[in-house]
């Protein structure tokens, strides 16, 4: 059984990148074909669409969330990222292809919150390898179970009991089914959690409009004290010529 890969993960902080990791494809990978267009993908292109098109959409949100972007960009790959509690500014991006398990992005992610924001691509790797090859071992032990619950693998007898290849096939098929079933309900709460980043956007984009709102009413009613105490002022000030001139020519007839 091979174990799974996610395909990019990249540190980013005020716009720059920390550090990144790149897992080259390869080919006959269980678990999901990659196609000859894939194999075109670089890091480059990962990393460009990071700044382009994910930064700019990123919503900080408290609590370590992840979030999957709906937007499509690129054929067959998944995208997800997030950010520090501690420091928004500071987004975690991890691509994968759309068959990997969901949870490994979310473990990835999850996990960089405690991640050194200055240290090196190899350190980045190897807290994603750490991982992979945990989940990698939890596929393994599943895989283990069954297998000793469905005959301790013992091979076929005539009477109609299964092989250890058929049993091996059921057990792959199975742990195949488990995976959809767990990416189906990761994608319907990724759905939510995109919907609440949007609302927390929209809320965020609200306050900012109502706070510059305020600002310029408060401008307006300043503007407008001025242009009164200034038209009294003026007005006061032709009273008082208008007073002395008056005196004066009183006076002098």
């Amino acid at each position: 059984m091979k174990r799974f890969n996610v395909s990019y993960v990249e540190v980013i902080k005020n716009g720059e990148t920390i550090s990144s990791c790149f897992q080259p494809f390869q080919k006959n990978e269980n678990y999901g074909t990659i196609t000859s267009a894939n194999e075109q993908i670089t890091l480059v292109i990962f990393h460009n669409l990071i700044m382009d098109m994910v930064l700019p959409k990123v919503v900080p949100i408290k609590g370590n969330k992840v979030t999957k972007m709906s937007m499509n960009l690129i054929d067959g790959f998944d995208c997800f990222y997030s950010t520090d509690d501690h420091d928004p500014k500071t987004v975690y991006v991890c691509f994968t292809l759309v068959d990997i398990p969901k949870i490994l992005p979310i473990r990835i992610l999850s996990g960089l919150q405690e991640y050194e924001s200055n240290a090196t691509n190899e350190l980045l790797s190897s807290h994603v390898g750490q991982i992979l090859d945990s989940f990698h071992e939890e596929l393994v032990e599943y895989r283990n179970q069954t297998l000793n619950s469905s005959g301790n693998g013992q091979s076929s007898n005539g009477n109609g009991q299964n092989t250890i290849s058929d049993i091996g096939d059921a057990t792959e098929d199975q742990i195949k089914d488990v995976i959809q079933i767990m990416n189906d309900n990761i994608d319907k709460f990724l759905e939510r959690q995109e919907r609440v980043s949007l609302l927390v956007d929209k809320t965020s984009q609200l306050n900012s409009s109502s706070n510059k709102f305020r600002r310029k009413a408060v401008n307006i009613k300043e503007i407008m004290w001025w242009q009164k105490v200034k038209n009294i002022t003026l007005l006061t000030f032709t009273i008082i010529l208008f007073v002395s001139a008056a005196f004066m020519f009183f006076y002098l007839w």
